[in-house]
């Protein structure tokens, strides 16, 4: 499955708060189901290992739920831009953590197992 889509603002609270900034992708396109999953992000001619979250973030539950991606080994503006993502596989359906440490350990893991998908490597 691929989604398209337009980068936008989003809580500002991936990059600051938690320390795996993410695209907010303002998408056409039909959604799999909420979860986390390992993707690969094409942006213009690049690739990148991803993490993508398709959800309402039960652990800071402001706003509606939104489709956010963390592109790894990229920085820059992504804002304005178009995404392509490729979908991989489902890591683990979405979840309330009980603090913002536990859901950083968990989004760690969740980007390391992404990495080594989109590696070739699960």
């Amino acid at each position: 499955m691929e989604l398209y889509g337009e980068v936008v603002s989003g809580k500002g609270i991936g990059g600051s708060v938690l320390g795996f900034p993410t695209a907010n992708l303002r998408t056409r396109s039909p959604l799999p189901p909420r979860g986390v999953y390992a993707a690969r992000a094409i942006l213009e001619k690049e690739s990148y290992p991803a993490v993508l979250n398709v959800g309402t973030h039960p652990t800071l539950p402001e706003g509606p739920p939104t489709v956010e991606v963390h592109l790894m080994d990229f920085s820059g503006d992504l804002y304005g831009k178009r995404l392509r993502v490729q979908l991989l596989d489902f890591l683990r359906p979405e979840m309330r953590f009980a603090s913002l440490d536990a859901l950083r350990a968990q989004i760690a893991s969740d980007a390391a197992r992404a990495r080594s998908i989109a590696q070739g490597r699960p």
